[in-house]
């Protein structure tokens, strides 16, 4: 204690650095939050842009829409971005391929699907599961689920199997219109 100053106290150096470790790993989890905030907020403005709803996206991952609204203007918004799914040149709203890189094409309201997804949707819900694709990555639509069905509107619980891939989706029922629609045209 320095006696010209009666309140000046001597530091306990081993708390003094235990002080300094603990701050230095406090700002180093502040940098980790940060890092996992800004991690979160991207993959959520990318599955808008990969054509879910602002609800779908909310419902998912069980926050508001109103918040999944905020993370998507807060990452840049969709300024400049066209959804694969109002393009001019229709294409498969499940694997992107245009109308000229396969043998048949079925339009929806405001949405695609070829012979080839057409396909393999019929298989997911023949397997119950997702059978082995290289043009597109579709599977089973867990229940309960609000998702809905991007060619009819039915919901996942008025249907007996919702198929998605590519951030749309396409029920057993329309799966199997589409097939129809593809052997008739083939004949």
């Amino acid at each position: 204690m320095d006696p010209d100053n009666p309140v000046a106290m001597a530091l306990d150096e081993e708390l003094l650095l235990q002080a300094r470790q603990a701050g230095t790993r406090w700002a180093e989890a502040q940098d980790h939050v940060v890092q996992a905030k800004t991690a979160y907020h991207q993959a959520v403005r990318r599955l808008h842009l990969g054509g879910a709803s602002l609800r779908e996206i909310a419902e998912a991952l069980g926050i508001s829409h109103q918040r999944v609204h905020q993370i998507i203007e807060a990452t840049g918004g969709t300024a400049g971005w066209r959804s694969r799914r109002k393009s001019a040149d229709p294409a498969c709203g499940f694997c992107g391929a245009g109308k000229t890189e396969v043998t048949r094409l079925v339009a929806g309201p405001g949405v695609f699907i070829c012979d080839g997804c057409v396909s393999i949707a019929c298989r997911v819900v023949e397997e119950a599961g997702r059978p082995d694709a290289s043009r597109a990555h579709l599977e089973l639509v867990a229940l309960p689920s609000a998702l809905s069905c991007s060619f009819c509107g039915k919901s996942a619980t008025e249907v007996s199997a919702l198929v998605t891939g590519g951030g749309v989706r396409i029920c057993e029922g329309c799966a199997r219109f589409c097939d129809e629609i593809i052997e008739a045209r083939s004949l």
